[in-house]
């Protein structure tokens, strides 16, 4: 006789996730489609990449007041099932913010998402967060792969480029609203 299967495990709400406790090992939790999915601690290269962009596009962002520059904070991007997606980087303009941060989560897609892969990423995860993100209203998605030295740009539409060593990114890459944006990847990847 064989077993029978269990029942499924029951759907999360984004407030139900709210109230899970922090990881013991340290990393973070996200929530796809009702379902809890945990990552681990992030590695030293991928921190540097981390700490390096959020210097480049948030003293753009505050210099320019374009809006906020988020790290690691939870957006609800989907509703029934909900879906909340913790970007390593985030900038929201300020056309999508509600007022001051609240202690829970955005509600909504940021303008642009930035999620910088790790060794343990698949493919197949990180291209289901790209189409959330930009069928959530993201205006950009940046997928780094510090390993390769990239960074691949996605916008609505299904368009993407990916931009070497060789290439700077500009304004129109983050979806600034003005001009004078540059982040040279040679750069940014240099140890």
């Amino acid at each position: 006789m064989s077993a029978q299967p269990g029942p499924a495990p029951a759907l999360l709400t984004a407030d139900e996730f709210w109230q899970l406790p922090d990881p013991p090992h340290g990393g973070r939790l996200e929530l796809v489609e009702g379902r809890v999915i945990e990552h681990m601690p992030v590695g030293e290269r991928h921190g540097a990449v981390a700490a390096e962009l959020a210097l480049a596009l948030g003293s753009f962002v505050k210099r320019y007041r374009l809006g906020r520059l988020d790290l690691e904070t939870g957006y609800r991007v989907a509703r029934n099932p909900d879906t909340v997606l913790a970007p390593d980087l985030a900038f929201r303009a300020a056309d999508r913010i509600q007022g001051p941060p609240s202690d829970r989560y955005v509600d909504g897609a940021p303008t642009l998402a930035v999620e910088i892969m790790s060794p343990e990423d698949r493919e197949a995860d990180v291209a289901r967060k790209i189409q959330l993100y930009l069928d959530a209203g993201a205006s950009r998605v940046w997928i780094v792969r510090p390993r390769n030295r990239t960074i691949t740009v996605h916008r609505p539409g299904g368009d993407a480029h990916t931009y070497t060593e060789r290439d700077t990114l500009t304004s129109d890459d983050a979806a600034f609203p003005v001009p004078g944006f540059e982040l040279p990847l040679a750069a940014l990847f240099s140890d």
